[in-house]
């Protein structure tokens, strides 16, 4: 493919009626040629995205020197207070990308205070739209990124913990901080080296120790901070604990592990599950939900593990 001049962008991120200011790039079927789909001054209509969605085109591509232009129209949807012409579906693709790119930026300057703040400003930001009464869990899968790295990964836990959070009843100011969590959780990776992180083969027993020491780390670097709550570091410290003592750093059990954290363990090895690793290819949701129920009770909370395996399985065909 041209792909080395060029990035895709997620169709859900689109809105009709609206010129983007890029030029947009279609792949032709059974090639890797691109073609110009768009020109940059010519809005989408709805019927162009609903022939897309039809025929099953999710992405599109826009040129490497265009990301910038792309990203500050992704941040006027997602952070724009005037939501009335925005259809939720692109708000979330676009939020998710933001996402994505400020958690990127946060953790590459590994600026701590710009990380956090960061976090509580996009919590809140999901969390609008996670306890909208039209949200769709279905449309946020579409668009979420399954490629392995921290940001990604930590950008898909805190929706999913978001989703959750609203589904057990949480209000929505606690649904904020959860999110915001989320956000956090794996901070400490940033302190493990990356060719233990992405290793493509089996870890040796010292790497394994390694990898298993992110919790506390991510928990010293967070513990002294003001501005975050005991759940939101307990969702650092605590997200590889399990119910049966047999978790990680501590090996706490059922009630000394804080129900954030709990919340925490369940999406966060659903995510992990379902995304592309150094090595294994992603697994299908409903096998991870599979997985995951044979552990309910010893590893994960049960009651939030079956509110976790509705809200999938709503959405399953989707």
């Amino acid at each position: 493919m041209q792909g080395v001049d060029y990035i895709p962008i997620s169709v859900a991120t689109l809105l009709p009626t609206q010129a983007v200011g890029l030029d947009l790039y279609q792949q032709e079927a059974d090639s890797e040629r691109l073609v110009l789909y768009r020109g940059a001054e010519f809005p989408l209509s709805m019927d162009d995205l609903e022939r897309l969605r039809g025929r099953g085109i999710n992405r599109l591509f826009i040129s490497k020197e265009s990301r910038g232009s792309y990203q500050k129209y992704l941040r006027k949807i997602a952070t724009t207070s005037d939501t009335s012409n925005i259809p939720l579906t692109a708000r979330s693709g676009a939020l998710n990308e933001v996402v994505r790119d400020v958690l990127n930026a946060a953790f590459a300057n590994d600026n701590l205070d710009q990380t956090v703040s960061a976090a509580e400003q996009l919590g809140v930001l999901a969390a609008d739209i996670v306890t909208k009464d039209e949200f769709a869990a279905s449309d946020l899968f579409r668009v979420l990124h399954h490629d392995y790295a921290t940001f990604t990964h930590s950008a898909n836990v805190a929706f999913y913990c978001g989703i959750l959070a609203a589904e057990l009843g949480y209000e929505r100011e606690d649904i904020e901080r959860i999110t915001t969590g989320g956000l956090l959780h794996d901070l400490g990776k940033l302190e493990i080296e990356e060719e233990i992180l992405c290793k493509p083969g089996r870890l040796s027993e010292l790497e394994f120790r390694r990898i298993r020491m992110h919790p506390a780390l991510g928990f010293r670097k967070l513990a002294y901070r003001e501005d975050l709550n005991e759940g939101q570091l307990l969702m650092a410290y605590q997200h590889h604990e399990r119910l049966d003592g047999k978790g990680y750093p501590v090996g706490c059990v059922e009630s000394d592990i804080h129900p954030w954290a709990r919340l925490c363990a369940v999406v966060d090895v659903f995510e992990a599950l379902t995304s592309q690793r150094p090595y294994r290819t992603p697994m299908p949701r409903s096998k991870a939900l599979m997985l995951q129920q044979r552990d309910s009770g010893t590893a994960f909370d049960p009651e939030m593990l079956a509110c976790w395996k509705s809200i999938i399985q709503r959405n399953l065909a989707t």
